[in-house]
């Protein structure tokens, strides 16, 4: 019976070749990309679930409660607060530090040579010790877990690194040396980690070994509560049968205990490791309310391909009337004729399965690239993938299938004889009208984003941001030394191509930040928190910075200067720029000695424009100066950067040389306003497509429908353009509804999107209005392309044909 069936569908499929085709062709598209969604989806959902204990791990995230009410989300916490756990919360089965150093050069001893080799390594650097490796899951090539990481001076690297460095030999006792300062030996080789984690550390540097790289520091970490920054984690693992709020309520006591009057400030709280991931708050990379609204667009691509199916098997009805009647007279059953219809549909969708597999095998390489992942296509080791492939053909054969066989299957016998289907017909146009209205709706919607979200992404890259980003380099500072950087500075100025060099903690727009509690002359300390910029006397030239109160910084080890920004001055409650010059600030996370205010510079974004501008101050902090700044003429920015090359290898000549420009940095900012960009654009093209390839089909037979008539009003005396008109007003109503109740919902929900930035764009009324000259114009070319042909068609044949 079934290969019955399926013979008589491929009989009748070929029959109707040309409705088959955009069937097919429609669906392949719908079906494709939702296997790369579901594959973009599930890649991100998979993140660090690959550990043994990932459901136990957590990580320790920081609230910081501000006087004036407000919180800062931070995802690290403070060291001090890892000394205290094992003693304080006997229940904490396991715990491990991870502290990341964002840059490092890395040397390695070549024999006979005095030279080391240099390599620059980047945010793939952390120091750690043995019991991160009891957290995590790794795979050990040469070492053991137990016994690496518990001496200073230790290091554990990654096969890739390793391979790098020192080629395919046994590396275990071997040496490296970070920054030209430290030197460790090897003790452990590990695995590559998984492209799908958070924790990307190829270098682990023994925990140990923090007092010798940096013995200024590592007092103050381990001591100072408050020394809390991104680049510093804490993780525990936590037995089976303790929940994580119970561990919460032992960290709000922990702060009490050992914070005294700044315990209403920290408030620590346990993330669950697989939430990391997703968790914009603390640097999530993607939140899940993305991939919620990919989901729903892979759905509403494969339903608008469903509804091309449908409208299109129930305009075929008429034709097929003859046929349905035949087999009812010669015995045939309902449900025979409605499986018929059923193996009809999976055919086209087994069909279109194949050609999308093709689609996405082709395009994937591509797609990689584009959204900075490393999704492949593999069934036999995704058993998910697979998973996924069937219940989504089942789901179009049910969704495109069921409606049109159950129409076709209750035909009357002699109405169908008699091509008397005038009811059905009806019931089946009304149908066919509200499915064109809802893909449509999908269609216009996917476009007033993607135009919405595209301006937003330009407005981002181009809007003032207060500061001058173009043509300058920023290079980083291995040693601030003033000797150091007094020469470097000096040799660079010399050159006529190089405008301005400032030394400073980091450019502006950086997504680093320091800030903390200010105190403005004898008044007491302020309930705001100030963010602090730390950058010599260059910094305002520099970054075009304007000055419009006062005078510039100096450069200076002894007495503190600030410049402070407009947001300062009005939260201090001061009318003008000029009462504040020559007042008192006392920074918190600097210094408790107040320094001088001796200038005011206008408003600048020194964060992304997610975030909305805080009360800064500029103030100098040599040993915070980890990049230098340098302006250039844009005309010779080749010549100069060789320059700036030879002269910074001069000074640092055991580090490697590396730069970037500070318009491409600001650019990195909006990554996933791009990935989301480019999705929605992708997606609304395609819906626009199959939408096109559904009217196509229908025109075509609906005026093979009307050919009788139009054959007549052209005898009659009708002129092309009358019946072209005739034929596409009806479709062009349908896009036009489908723009109307498009609208307010696009507008809902972009308003909504909208309100995650700071700084946005207004949602102007035009966009609108264009996304309807665009959905009408594209229904109309479509439409038209058959109208006019079969207006144009010769009516005595139409006429004898019938």
């Amino acid at each position: 019976m079934i290969h019955n069936y399926l013979k008589i569908a491929w009989r009748t499929l070929w029959k109707h070749r040309f409705y088959t085709l955009i069937n097919v062709f429609g669906l392949s598209l719908g079906i494709g990309c939702s296997i790369i969604l579901f594959q973009f989806i599930t890649y991100h959902l998979s993140f660090d679930t690959y550990h043994h204990d990932a459901k136990q791990v957590y990580k320790i995230i920081t609230n910081l409660h501000l006087p004036d009410g407000g919180i800062e989300n931070e995802q690290g916490s403070p060291l001090a607060l890892g000394k205290v756990l094992k003693t304080d919360i006997p229940q904490i089965k396991d715990q491990a530090a991870l502290l990341r150093i964002h840059d490092a050069t890395i040397g390695i001893p070549q024999i006979g040579k005095t030279n080391a080799q240099l390599f620059a390594e980047h945010e793939n650097i952390a120091l750690t010790d043995n019991h991160f490796f009891n957290l995590f899951d790794y795979e050990w090539e040469q070492g053991s877990k137990s016994n690496v990481l518990t001496e200073p001076n230790t290091v554990v690297l990654s096969h890739n690194l390793a391979q790098k460095y020192f080629g395919g030999q046994d590396v275990i006792g071997k040496t490296i040396r970070v920054d030209s300062k430290n030197t460790f030996k090897i003790v452990g080789i590990v695995k590559d980690h998984p492209a799908n984690t958070d924790l990307k550390t190829d270098i682990f540097l023994s925990l140990s070994s923090l007092k010798s790289m940096n013995p200024e520091w590592e007092q103050q970490m381990q001591t100072d509560w408050g020394f809390i920054n991104s680049t510093t984690a804490t993780f525990v693992l936590l037995p089976e049968g303790v929940s994580a709020s119970k561990i919460n309520t032992d960290l709000t006591a922990i702060v009490k205990r050992y914070t005294g009057d700044r315990a209403s400030v920290f408030e620590f709280k346990l993330q669950p490791l697989q939430e990391v991931h997703f968790d914009g708050r603390y640097s999530g990379v993607i939140q899940k309310s993305l991939l919620v609204t990919l989901s729903i667009i892979g759905l509403l691509l494969i339903v608008i391909a469903c509804v091309n199916f449908i409208n299109m098997a129930t305009a075929q009805s008429f034709k097929r009337a003859k046929e349905i009647g035949t087999r009812k007279v010669l015995g045939s059953t309902p449900s025979a004729i409605f499986f018929q219809f059923i193996a009809e549909t999976a055919s086209i969708t087994f069909f279109a399965a194949l050609l999308a597999i093709l689609w996405v095998l082709v395009t994937l390489p591509v797609i990689n690239i584009w959204l900075q992942t490393n999704l492949v296509l593999n069934f036999i080791s995704d058993p998910k993938l697979i998973l996924f492939v069937f219940i989504l053909l089942g789901f179009i054969i049910l969704a495109a299938g069921f409606y049109p066989a159950l129409i076709l299957s209750r035909f009357k016998p002699v109405n169908a004889l008699k091509n008397q289907l005038n009811q059905n017909t009806q019931s089946a146009g009304f149908g066919r009208k509200s499915l064109i209205v809802v893909q449509n709706i999908i269609a216009q919607v996917l476009i007033i984003s993607t135009i919405l979200i595209t301006m937003q992404v330009k407005f981002l890259k181009t809007a003032d941001l207060g500061f001058n980003k173009n043509a300058v380099l920023v290079l980083p500072v291995p040693d601030n030394a003033k000797t150091k950087t007094n020469f470097l500075r000096n040799r660079l100025l010399a050159y006529p191509g190089v405008k301005e060099v400032s030394f400073c903690y980091r450019p502006p727009a950086s997504t680093s930040d320091k800030g903390g509690s200010i105190k403005y002359d004898s008044q007491p300390w302020e309930k705001f928190i100030g963010k602090t910029i730390i950058g010599d006397a260059g910094y305002v030239k520099t970054f075009g910075i304007q000055l419009i109160a006062g005078r510039n910084i100096m450069e200076s080890d002894t007495a503190k200067e600030y410049l402070v920004n407009e947001k300062l001055v009005q939260k201090l409650g001061l009318q003008n720029a000029q009462q504040i010059i020559g007042h008192r600030l006392a920074a918190g996370d600097i210094s408790d000695q107040q320094g001088t205010i001796v200038g005011v510079i206008k408003d600048f974004h020194s964060k992304s424009l997610y975030t909305a501008i805080d009360p800064e101050y500029i103030t100098t902090l040599r040993s915070g100066y980890q990049y230098m700044g340098v302006k250039v003429n844009s005309n010779e920015s080749l010549v100069v950067i060789e320059q700036i090359k030879k002269e910074w290898q001069s000074v640092y000549p055991d580090h490697v040389f590396e730069y970037h420009f500070l318009d491409e940095q600001i650019a990195d900012f909006y990554q996933k306003e791009d990935l989301l960009n480019r999705l929605i654009k992708s997606s609304a093209v395609i819906a626009i497509f199959i939408s096109c390839l559904g009217l196509l089909g229908l025109i075509s037979l609906l005026t093979l429908q009307r050919t009788k008539e139009i054959g007549i009003r052209k005898v009659l005396g009708a002129s092309v353009t009358h019946i072209t008109a005739l034929l596409s007003v009806d479709f062009l109503k349908l896009v036009f509804v489908a723009v109307i109740i498009a609208s307010p919902i696009a507008w809902l929900m972009m308003s909504k999107y909208l309100q995650g930035f700071a700084y946005r764009i207004d949602i102007q009324w035009w966009v609108f209005a264009l996304t309807a000259a665009i959905a009408l114009l594209i229904a109309f070319v479509t439409v038209s392309f058959q109208s006019i042909k079969a207006a144009m068609a010769n009516p005595v044949n139409s006429l004898r044909n019938e």
